[in-house]
């Protein structure tokens, strides 16, 4: 029997609404929301919330654990690169290696299900679509939270979110360290010391939550507390990095589809990421999206980016600081070492494969890396 779908937007039956609907009428099913190229489902079970998954890198065990401070990212590239040999579970593999215990895997897993769940509360527009009697998979985390309290939590984080953009008013904000030192309540908590040791009067809110390997609110959350007590300030703030559109033209679909049609798989999402931008929605620019995505991705690491291939930087990183780069190439050039190839960089990225890849070309485009063979000899073609 197939399940009874609900399918909508939230401009027009909002989370809250959803989630009280099915704790109420004590649903059983998967609950999916879209909203560009991220996908998250929150999965119930007569009425309870028993989980949730994302397709956001962010929102991985392994970035998770980074940016708790538990592993560092030598410890997760090795453990996904035994882990794509072996098969195991990442949780296991690390538990077994020794570098962090069973019951705090649990604990990551359950707070990793939860914060999925919450994060969609900041989210005004998706496609939502609500499959009726579809089950939890057997290897998913069980969380069992009431809708009750993850209203009560998420709403408080839209409230938040609401008062923060009040003072941290974008992500181009360059933030310095503050007159008043640091008090307990944040030098003995690793995650928020580890934000504020990110403040250094160079790197924007963007740059910071990348490189906390968290999401955009727990990391606003506790800038937005640092700058509230002295502890930072904001200095100043980096140009607006544009595209090579500044507006989508009338027909993006058409245009975007002529483009994917001559093989230039990344100048038709640069069209479809200027349609976005000026508010074009619809499953017809998703779907084409997502196949624009896989043709450059394939046609990426075939052609321009080769993930074997070793990139090093071809100026030294101190002349750099001149560039105008984009948070995400900020993140790659620093991981950028002489020793870690393409794939195992993009392994502990937070980025989506394909943005770090077209962050990646753009870098290697603008002569600020090239790439060389393991051996450091002949240069990538």
């Amino acid at each position: 029997m197939t399940p009874h779908r609900l399918t909508g937007n939230l401009k027009t039956m909002s989370l809250p609404d959803l989630l009280q609907w099915a704790g109420r009428a004590g649903k059983t099913g998967a609950l999916a929301l879209r909203r560009d190229q991220l996908l998250k489902h929150i999965l119930f079970l007569d009425g309870a919330i028993v989980g949730s998954s994302s397709n956001d890198p962010r929102d991985s065990l392994g970035q998770v654990l980074l940016s708790e401070g538990i592993i560092t990212e030598t410890q997760l590239k090795e453990a996904l690169e035994e882990q794509k040999r072996s098969g195991t579970m990442l949780g296991m593999l690390l538990v077994r290696r020794g570098v962090v215990t069973e019951s705090r895997v649990a604990a990551i897993l359950r707070q990793k299900a939860e914060e999925t769940v919450y994060s969609l509360f900041l989210w005004d527009d998706a496609e939502f679509d609500f499959a009726d009697g579809e089950r939890p998979p057997s290897d998913q985390v069980v969380v069992t939270v009431s809708v009750e309290g993850v209203l009560m939590e998420g709403l408080r984080r839209y409230d938040t979110s609401r008062r923060i953009r009040e003072v941290l008013t974008h992500n181009r904000l360059i933030l310095a360290r503050g007159p008043r030192p640091l008090g307990p309540e944040i030098a003995d908590r690793a995650f928020p010391r580890r934000v504020y040791e990110l403040v250094d009067g160079r790197r924007t809110i963007a740059d910071i939550i990348l490189e906390a390997h968290a999401s955009e609110f727990n990391v606003s959350q506790i800038l937005f507390a640092l700058v509230q007590r002295g502890h930072a300030v904001i200095a100043g703030e980096a140009s607006a990095v544009s595209g090579s559109r500044a507006g989508a033209p009338a027909d993006p679909l058409t245009l975007a589809r002529e483009r994917l049609g001559r093989g230039d798989a990344e100048e038709a999402l640069e069209i479809l990421d200027a349609a976005r931008k000026v508010g074009v929605r619809s499953p017809a620019l998703d779907a084409l999206t997502e196949e624009a995505e896989r043709y450059f991705v394939e046609k990426a690491y075939r052609h321009y980016l080769p993930p074997g291939k070793i990139p090093i930087l071809k100026r030294p990183m101190e002349l750099l600081f001149d560039e105008t780069l984009r948070p995400e190439e900020v993140f790659l050039v620093s991981r950028v070492n002489g020793t870690w190839d393409l794939r195992s960089i993009m392994s502990i990225s937070p980025l989506r494969e394909v943005d770090a890849l077209r962050a990646l070309k753009r870098l290697r485009e603008r002569g600020v890396i090239d790439l060389v063979d393991p051996a450091g000899q002949s240069k990538a073609a």
